[in-house]
């Protein structure tokens, strides 16, 4: 088995919860991670132990891995290569980016201190408020408004990127509607806001093609027929102005993506936008979007979509400036070479509900939790 090198190409906590939610349903289940293309020599390892063993070997394992990480590192400047042959991210050139037979991922590159901020306040590439925050999030980056309204620092920006297009162009009635009435739908708001800002040209079209997908839903005959409808209802909106970018497999290649990548963002409410007299019903409000998963909006990032699974993760992902910009932040040490991990479902739950929520991600999680709890029930 080979780990890669790789680097993020094609771009400019609280729980933190991955979609796939009962309000966006899931796509059929035989998912597949498309592995990045290599820019450094193969690291081999075999990291499939951690799939059977608990955590001693997983770091075990993990040294393993740095310890190629770090020749290879060497071995690229030796030959007159520099920092740039393996790209280091985050605060401190906390991590880089691999790929093994689980597909891509993000590593340490160093000690990491349990509480260390590893990536601070990364804007998102694109996002939507929901439904529900029409009229009390801005409409660029989610932060709390009085009337919806672009916030003083995203109006000219927001305008620029997609406000003016789709004011000119852009009829969201019907859409809107039918994602009312399926519940509360997120991801055709996202691909709508998607849309509008590749056609302003703020956004690069094959900017999300190095997310990971499905495969197997990019034709009509294997893709769900609520993508068809909903790309119809889309392609609508746009009446014309979308220069033939909005077809049925545009849709369920950028949604499918969505639901491998988006995060739902969940801003706690903040003292100097919550009076002291409704503070407590601001905080079970917050607390019951995260329970339902309206949460403040729907975002897609770049580094933090490398991020894999596990039941029992070393990173936090946290919203703690009070918009969309995302935090994450070690929630134990993590060792050289480690995987960084989050969690896409409630990590509190019992295993057979852990991997019922995982059903739509198309895959059995084999974290060492795991094993160990199938263990102690065998």
């Amino acid at each position: 088995m080979y780990v890669v090198v790789v680097g993020v190409v094609g771009a400019s906590g609280a729980v933190r919860r991955r979609y796939a939610s009962q309000s966006d349903a899931p796509y059929p289940q035989s998912l597949e991670k498309r592995t990045a293309s290599s820019r450094a020599a193969h690291w081999e390892t075999r990291v499939e132990r951690m799939r059977r063993c608990g955590e001693r070997t997983v770091r075990r394992v993990s040294s393993s891995i740095w310890a190629s990480t770090s020749a290879t590192m060497t071995r690229a400047r030796a030959h007159g290569g520099d920092a740039k042959s393996i790209p280091l991210y985050g605060e401190r050139d906390a991590f880089l980016v691999g790929a093994s037979e689980k597909g891509r991922g993000a590593y340490a590159a160093r000690d990491i201190k349990k509480g260390e901020v590893i990536l601070q306040n990364q804007k998102p590439l694109a996002c939507h408020r929901t439904l529900a925050n029409a009229t009390t999030r801005c409409g660029r980056c989610l932060k709390e408004t009085r009337d919806g309204a672009f916030c003083d620092s995203c109006a000219s920006n927001a305008k620029r990127e997609f406000a003016d297009f789709e004011r000119k162009y852009v009829d969201m009635t019907a859409l809107n509607q039918y994602c009312a009435y399926n519940g509360g739908l997120k991801f055709p708001l996202l691909c709508a806001r998607i849309a509008a800002m590749i056609l302003s040209g703020s956004l690069k079209e094959q900017t999300l093609e190095w997310l990971c997908h499905a495969s197997n839903v990019n034709n009509q005959e294997t893709m769900p027929p609520q993508w068809i409808e909903e790309s119809r209802l889309l392609s609508a909106a746009f009446n014309g102005a979308d220069g033939g970018l909005i077809t049925p497999e545009w849709y369920a290649g950028v949604t499918s993506r969505l639901h491998l990548n988006a995060f739902r963002v969940e801003i706690p409410p903040t003292s100097s936008s919550t009076t002291s007299s409704d503070w407590k019903s601001a905080m079970a409000a917050s607390l019951d979007a995260i329970t339902t998963g309206r949460g403040s909006g729907s975002a897609i990032y770049v580094l933090p979509s490398l991020l894999n699974h596990s039941c029992a993760p070393n990173i936090d992902v946290k919203w703690e400036s009070g918009d969309a910009a995302v935090t994450l932040r070690a929630s134990d040490d993590v060792a050289p070479g480690e995987e960084l991990t989050i969690t896409y479902i409630d990590a509190n739950a019992s295993i057979d509900a852990r991997q019922r929520a995982l059903e739509p991600y198309g895959f059995t999680c084999a974290c060492a939790r795991c094993v160990e709890d199938r263990q102690r029930s065998t």
